[in-house]
């Protein structure tokens, strides 16, 4: 039985050689079928009831917790082989921005006490994701279909699509006013993460070095406490765009808006005049 585990998770099946790379074909195919499957989300129930929205909202979250818990106890199979056991990838524990956000979404999504964070993890979760797939560094060198490559696309997609459609079916609507609570959790999540590197000696939220691993910090480029205003400070700068394309969008669709409910008016004050 152990055997046949350890041959499920492997990161090779058919000894293809393919793995995921940025802008590879398999990076790219993944980036479709993400975006395809957020896009299609959108359209298919937009017109549902804000019940029904917050419902999909919620099977979003239970998904991203059921992908990231049960993903602990495979990593002996995932990162060893029978005779060099793998044990803990100390990179998914609950340090990185992505990771973290999994149990803050949890909170934000079922805990009416933490409502109060909902905006700036909704914002979060549509950039962290979003910026590791566009450039997955740290997938490993398995198979595009092997379990790892699957799961942590898997993990980052369903976080994407969770805070992207929060956003575009208006269950969770964005205040500029509100932009500070963003900031005010990354600040957080920087500690938090800092915290973690000093106890365990990782690299979470790349405070210790930098995001691409060219060295900046080992070549003495920067100081490596610079990291911890750099890191949250860009995070912060993408997140205030989020709040730009937001009302930007509100600006274009209200002007259509009142041009449909203008020409319905039209039409049935026309249509009242040809039955009087």
């Amino acid at each position: 039985m152990r055997e046949l585990f350890f041959k499920l998770f492997e990161q090779s099946h058919f000894d293809t050689g393919i793995k995921i790379s940025a802008f590879s074909v398999s990076h790219i195919v993944y980036l479709v079928l993400i975006i395809g499957a957020i896009v299609g989300g959108y359209f298919l129930i937009r017109n549902s009831s804000m019940e029904k929205k917050e419902s999909i909202m919620g099977l979003l979250v239970i998904m991203l917790t059921v992908s990231y818990i049960s993903d602990f106890f495979v990593h002996e199979f995932v990162y060893g082989t029978p005779t060099e056991p793998g044990g803990l990838n100390m990179d998914k524990l609950p340090f990185h921005i992505c990771t973290v956000l999994c149990p803050l979404a949890c909170f934000a999504q079922f805990n009416k006490k933490f409502r109060f964070m909902r905006e700036p993890t909704v914002v979060l979760a549509v950039l962290a994701p979003l910026m590791y797939l566009c450039y997955p560094a740290s997938i490993g060198d398995g198979e595009p279909w092997c379990y790892q490559a699957v799961q942590t696309m898997f993990f980052h997609g369903v976080l994407l699509a969770w805070g992207v459609l929060n956003i575009a079916l208006k269950v969770t609507e964005l205040d500029i006013k509100r932009a500070w609570k963003s900031g005010a959790m990354l600040v957080f999540i920087t500690i938090w993460a800092k915290l973690g590197n000093v106890l365990l000696e990782h690299n979470w939220f790349f405070l210790e070095e930098d995001a691409f691993y060219i060295g900046l910090v080992e070549k003495g480029v920067i100081p490596k406490w610079l990291l911890m205003v750099i890191n949250p400070a860009v995070f912060f700068l993408a997140a205030l765009a989020v709040y730009g394309i937001y009302y930007l969008v509100i600006k274009y669709k209200k002007p259509r808006k009142d041009e449909n409910a203008l020409q319905k008016k039209q039409t049935k004050a026309e249509s009242d005049l040809v039955h009087a």
